[in-house]
């Protein structure tokens, strides 16, 4: 298989944008999907100085005619998908405590950090369907696990979990259709504008172990949950 084809989604900065490097750096076409066209063609334009074949497409995940559009072009350009990391995403800092949480928060995280994803999941699946091979890494949280929950970040919390939920779905109907792998990392707290400053890991260091998952061999899991490469609780 000469051709490899490789989608990031929020790929023009922090985390999503150290994807599309080391996917690039793998000898993938790495498609670098941004809301914000302008910045993704810069980010694509200077990845390419460097040797890299990056392309740069419009790519909106909390809205579906976006989505559809992203995916007819790939399929019109390359005819396979054979990775999609699902970055994007938001974490609205009003959203605090469950009870302090007003609906339309909620529902917004929810529409980027669940909906988004399951959009690019449902139209990856033909692609890699048709080709019997994909995989698929939803980039989640250690606060989406139901076993360590707390009530802080409650909008942010109650959407990722909600995108565990889309990767356990995805990969059991998935698995016997190909050598189709669905699995959520959590990349630990990452230095980004979402992040802040603060964050204990560079983005380069935790775009390892997200790209990582989509490497995964044949014999490899799916339908898990995992940081710094090993299982960690739902």
């Amino acid at each position: 298989m000469d051709l490899k084809v490789a989608l990031v989604t929020g790929g023009n900065r922090g985390l999503g944008l150290a994807c599309v490097r080391l996917l690039a750096e793998l000898g993938y076409i790495a498609l670098l999907g941004a809301r914000d066209v302008d910045c993704g063609r810069t980010e694509s334009e200077r990845l390419r100085t460097y040797g890299l074949t990056v392309r740069s497409v419009r790519l909106d995940i909390a809205d579906a005619s976006s989505v559809t559009d992203c995916f007819r072009e790939i399929d019109e350009s390359f005819g396979r998908l054979d990775v999609l990391i699902n970055n994007a995403g938001i974490y609205l800092e009003s959203a605090c405590t469950f009870s302090e949480i007003d609906e339309k928060t909620l529902l917004d995280s929810i529409n980027v950090n669940t909906l988004g994803a399951w959009r690019t999941c449902k139209a990856a699946a033909p692609l890699m369907i048709r080709q019997r091979f994909g995989r698929i890494v939803n980039v989640s949280t250690g606060w989406a696990s139901l076993a360590e929950m707390s009530g802080n970040a409650a909008a942010y919390r109650i959407s990722k979990t909600a995108l565990n939920a889309v990767t356990r779905v995805a990969a059991a109907d998935l698995i016997d259709k190909g050598d189709i792998k669905v699995n959520s990392v959590c990349p630990g707290w990452v230095r980004t504008r979402m992040g802040g400053l603060n964050g204990e890991t560079a983005p380069d260091d935790a775009a390892r172990d997200v790209i990582w998952a989509a490497m995964l061999g044949s014999d490899g899991p799916t339908g898990g949950f995992f940081k710094n490469r090993e299982p960690i609780a739902w």
